[in-house]
């Protein structure tokens, strides 16, 4: 499928960061056919940081405003929820609490300054970010990566995966009182993130990438460590799983909770589980070689429930492809601290990389060895669009597990 990523305008000129079969290339915008193909277009060139604006008016209906720091809400954002009682009439995103313009605080910088900025956008999806920037950075300059490092990061955004799963499933138990389902799944999330430190340094993938390499690596001692702890986090995991999708209360809560179908997914420019849910491929995980292919993970019913279990299926998976890649240890000796030195010091281009939650992608512009522009696209953009309209005429004990489904991150959306 073609997926809109971005829309990049620069000294008048319009171009479009389109996905496709795990490509990422630049189009000059040179017709309107050329928008009117992405029902999204005006939504990912504005970049509004008020999502769904409008107001609802009716007889008993206001306004209730939940956030931007509250029970339930993570972080700093805020919903706008038009309703007469119980239910949602209607639901809008403020995104501007969370706001930074960390793509401004990257111009002038060097490449390798820059990665930090990246990283910081989401600390969920830190190395995701990272590496989406680094591979702009490399196609702008055309620098060669050595496979090594390609291999270590596709291993790297599968733990990322990992323990971003384990928590939006935690999550979704938690808000449906299963306190015991919850507790084990936080002790999995935990666990994944100390391994996480072993491997790297930091819990969260952070400071391990930069420009045509990595920081670190990890010793042959420390990825049989990994080998036989993620094989533990399956097998729990699938365990804990089997045994709560026999639990019908817990499921009556998810099924049919902010349901979408495939054509209002596309539409909506969703990737990752939430269009995968609805039986659509997004080819995300052709975005780089695999020496391992993983599968592609599809429900068909598109909604809370759906989300869940293709997340759930893909942490399994992405636990064996560790196990897998980690057991031909042969193939990961490589210098880490060999740095590859770009053959050009001006260029443009863009790259992407696979999210817990859909594609990152950026565009970068270099002159002279400084950033003379940056743009990023997220998953949770587009997602926090479609969780707003998931929860239309809903009530309001289903907010949790339709917003938490999606698993997006309002510093993610707002940059």
């Amino acid at each position: 499928m073609r997926l809109l990523a971005g829309v990049i305008e620069t000294d008048g000129n319009e171009q479009l960061l389109i996905i496709e079969d795990g490509v990422a290339q630049l189009f000059f915008v040179e017709s309107e056919e050329q928008r009117k193909e992405f029902a999204y277009y005006s939504l990912l060139k504005d970049r509004q940081l008020h999502l769904r604006n409008e107001s609802v008016s009716g007889p008993g209906v206001f306004r209730f405003r939940y956030g931007p720091v509250t029970a339930g809400v993570r972080e700093a954002g805020c919903f706008n929820l038009y309703t007469f009682g119980e239910k949602i009439l209607y639901a809008g995103i403020d995104l501007s609490w969370k706001h930074r313009r960390v793509e401004n605080a990257m111009i002038n910088k060097t490449p390798q300054q820059a990665v930090n900025l990246a990283e910081s956008i989401c600390s969920n999806f830190a190395l995701s970010h990272s590496i989406a920037f680094t591979r702009a950075i490399e196609n702008a300059l055309d620098m060669k990566v050595d496979m090594g490092v390609q291999n270590w990061r596709n291993i790297l955004l599968e733990a990322e995966r990992i323990y971003n799963h384990l928590h939006v499933i935690a999550k979704l138990a938690s808000a449906a009182a299963q306190k015991v389902l919850s507790s084990h799944l936080s002790s999995l999330f935990e666990e994944a993130l100390r391994l996480n430190e072993i491997l790297t340094g930091s819990r969260y993938l952070m400071g391990i990438n930069d420009v045509g390499g990595l920081h670190h690596i990890p010793s042959l001692e420390d990825m049989q460590h990994a080998i036989t702890t993620y094989a533990l986090i399956s097998k729990r995991f699938e365990r804990l799983f089997v045994h709560s999708v026999n639990n019908a209360n817990y499921m009556d809560r998810l099924h049919a909770s902010g349901t979408l179908t495939a054509d209002q997914a596309i539409a909506m420019g969703l990737s990752g589980p939430s269009l995968r849910a609805c039986g659509v491929k997004d080819d995300l995980n052709a975005t780089i070689s695999h020496l391992i292919q993983l599968p592609v993970i599809t429900q068909n019913e598109g909604d809370a429930l759906a989300r869940m279990e293709v997340r759930a299926e893909e942490l399994v998976n992405s636990c064996e492809y560790i196990i897998d890649h980690l057991k031909i240890s042969d193939a990961w000796n490589f210098n880490s601290d060999e740095k590859i030195e770009p053959f050009n010091q001006s260029g443009e281009g863009c790259g992407i990389a696979n999210s817990p939650s859909g594609a990152i992608a950026y565009y970068v512009a270099v002159n002279d060895g400084l950033i003379t522009h940056a743009q990023a696209f997220t998953p949770s953009y587009v997602g926090m669009c479609a969780a707003a309209f998931s929860l239309d005429d809903h009530i309001f004990t289903d907010f949790p597990f339709i917003f938490d489904s999606f698993g997006v991150h309002f510093s993610d959306a707002a940059r």
